[in-house]
């Protein structure tokens, strides 16, 4: 019997929902929080910056490291900053503490907010229309960071309380 077309394609369906079966039990809500961080803070403002940029002129750019490392490294050199300060530090804390994982959501969370923020100021300055000042985006960062985190804090400690007292007892 030789092999068809045909009999390829269930076998190929029932790897793809075997597949797709394993990554829904082993994603929780911070491997997409750090999806979303790379979509949005990382990816996304630096693609939007970039393209603003190249049409406004490098001191369009409101952060003087960005202009640095975008016209000496290009686009690829932005992603890649952005990616080993922000998003690598926070994956290797939040594998290093466990105990910490509602703090890292809201710090990731924040960034995802400030990301988006920049996305749309950034698209905004593109087509001439008013934006929101980075200063004000900087200040949402910050805020959110403080809101979240801390409430992300309480949360962590919570949950350590609790799992003491259940040793204990």
């Amino acid at each position: 019997m030789t092999y068809t077309q045909k009999q390829a394609e269930p076998e190929i369906f029932e790897i793809l929902r075997l597949l797709f079966r394993y990554a829904l039990r082993r994603i929780n809500i911070q491997h997409i929080l750090f999806f979303l961080v790379l979509v949005t803070f990382d990816i996304g403002d630096a693609v939007t910056g970039a393209i603003m940029m190249d049409a406004k002129g490098i001191g369009a750019e409101y952060n003087f490291i960005i202009r640095y490392v975008y016209e000496n490294h290009g686009l690829a050199g932005l992603i890649a900053v952005k990616l080993w300060f922000i998003v690598i530090p926070l994956m290797i804390a939040s594998i290093v503490n466990k105990q910490s994982y509602w703090l890292i959501n809201g710090i990731l969370a924040s960034l995802i907010i400030a990301g988006t923020a920049a996305i749309q100021a950034n698209v905004q300055a593109l087509m001439g229309v008013p934006f929101m000042d980075p200063r004000d985006i900087t200040l949402l960062y910050i805020k959110m960071l403080v809101i979240l985190g801390t409430a992300g804090s309480i949360i962590d400690d919570h949950i350590a309380k609790n799992a003491t007292s259940a040793v204990n007892t």
